[in-house]
């Protein structure tokens, strides 16, 4: 094995895996936290695609009594 000839070196790479595993462990922690707590978007999704159904439904009702006069 070559030996690392930079003094320090062996030290800088241990912190750097050392905050590589800590900011792996918080973006974890951050994920599985905001997975737990959803909000209920889906619901609301689910709202605003039916309204523009509905919305797009009234368009085009529209469009054919302007076209048929």
């Amino acid at each position: 094995m070559v030996p690392l000839l930079i003094l320090g070196l062996t030290e800088l790479i241990v912190v750097l895996v050392n905050l590589g595993i800590v900011a792996g462990v918080i973006g974890g922690v951050v994920y599985l936290v905001r997975r737990v707590t959803d909000s209920g978007d889906d619901e609301r999704i689910e709202e605003l695609e039916a309204e523009v159904e509905e919305l797009r439904e009234e368009r085009d009702s529209g469009e054919r009594t302007s076209g048929d006069g």
